[in-house]
């Protein structure tokens, strides 16, 4: 129940950012916003303030703005009175460059969405900075790994191997390598108390071999990195470049998807639906709100990419036309406009319903 409730607000929120874009620059540029819904389907709540109607609907997997003219011939075959307005405010009469900046409008929110989450944890979580020479601090350990069977914890410090000293991971690690799997070594550990001195003692570890027969392991991981606080300036300026390699890492992505070379429907790298981005929102819920605000960051960037490609039905397609507009000095036609678009529209329905019966299957069965 918690990781639905989790989903829906990820969701709502990530849609109500997206479309706030398409809003607030219909608004500034003077045109007529009729309605700004929250979600799809049945109406909950609905309350008009000054000309526009704001609505929250029952499934919260979408939502729009509905701007008077955008849809030419709506009031008409929808029934709704036409309303009485300046036509200069109709959106089909307010400047091409205008009705381009209120298309691409929301996938640029999504992505200012993306560099104000990657900012917050910058300045709250800090940056990773290496650590030139670590100690012996033993940060984690291989679950049923030679050093966890023998009961070292994290936190441990191992101080002596074998009665030699060591005080840094590279010496530590220089000992380890020349050991035998054959061989127990005798490791004298230091363990932190809150309430009394440290404990010193000794424990048996008995080497392995990594997978590839090249290495000699305990099963052990040091604090390689820590954790530095940064001004909220450079927190800013992190976040931005984040999301940009984010987002030109999702584009090869895409790119690879509709070139071929990833198999739309392959389980591990192809196209994932709402199943499986809830329960990555529920592993990721148990892992920390950390992780969860960074795939609320992910999500917002994914959902910017994909509404900016020229798909009929996306805002990238209505930006394709009105390059076209700008170039041509005239419109597309909008019948042929709105016939492409229900047909990407039906297309893109068509692939939700098959990734989603993908998702099922591969969790379920």
């Amino acid at each position: 129940m918690t990781t639905a409730i989790i989903a829906i607000l990820i969701f709502a929120l990530l849609v109500s950012v997206h479309e706030f874009g398409h809003f607030i620059t219909a608004k500034l540029s003077g045109m007529y916003v009729e309605e700004f819904s929250i979600g799809m389907g049945p109406q909950l709540v609905s309350k008009r303030v000054g000309e526009t109607r704001y609505t929250l609907r029952a499934l919260p997997l979408g939502g729009y703005v509905r701007v008077l003219g955008e849809d030419i011939g709506e009031e008409e075959r929808s029934g709704i009175e036409p309303v009485q307005v300046p036509e200069h405010r109709r959106y089909q009469n307010r400047p091409v460059w205008q009705r381009m900046i209120f298309a691409a409008a929301g996938s640029i929110m999504n992505m200012l969405t993306a560099v104000v989450i990657f900012s917050v944890m910058f300045m709250v979580l800090g940056v990773a900075v290496p650590i030139e020479n670590p100690d012996t601090t033993i940060s984690a350990l291989v679950e049923e790994g030679p050093a966890y069977n023998a009961g070292v914890e994290p936190g441990d410090k191992f101080i002596a191997i074998d009665g030699t000293p060591v005080e840094t991971w590279e010496e530590m690690n220089a000992i380890i390598m020349e050991a035998s799997t054959e061989d127990v070594l005798t490791v004298t550990v230091e363990r932190e108390s809150e309430n009394a001195e440290a404990e010193v003692f000794d424990v048996q570890i008995q080497p392995m071999m990594s997978e590839d027969g090249s290495r000699v392991l305990l099963g052990i991981y040091g604090q390689t990195a820590e954790r530095q606080a940064v001004n909220p300036i450079k927190a800013i300026g992190l976040g931005a470049l984040n999301t940009w390699e984010t987002t030109v890492m999702m584009a090869d992505v895409l790119g690879d998807l509709f070139t071929g070379q990833i198999n739309i429907m392959d389980e591990e790298e192809g196209l994932t639906g709402p199943v499986v981005i809830v329960q990555i929102i529920d592993e990721s819920a148990k892992a920390g709100w950390v992780y969860v605000f960074n795939l609320a960051a992910l999500l917002s960037i994914n959902l910017g990419v994909i509404n900016i490609l020229p798909i009929p039905a996306l805002d990238g397609c209505k930006l394709v036309f009105l390059m076209y507009e700008a170039l041509r000095g005239k419109p597309v036609a909008p019948e042929k406009e709105g016939m492409l678009n229900m047909i990407g529209f039906m297309l893109l329905m068509g692939l939700i319903v098959v990734v989603t019966y993908k998702d099922i299957m591969r969790l379920f069965f």
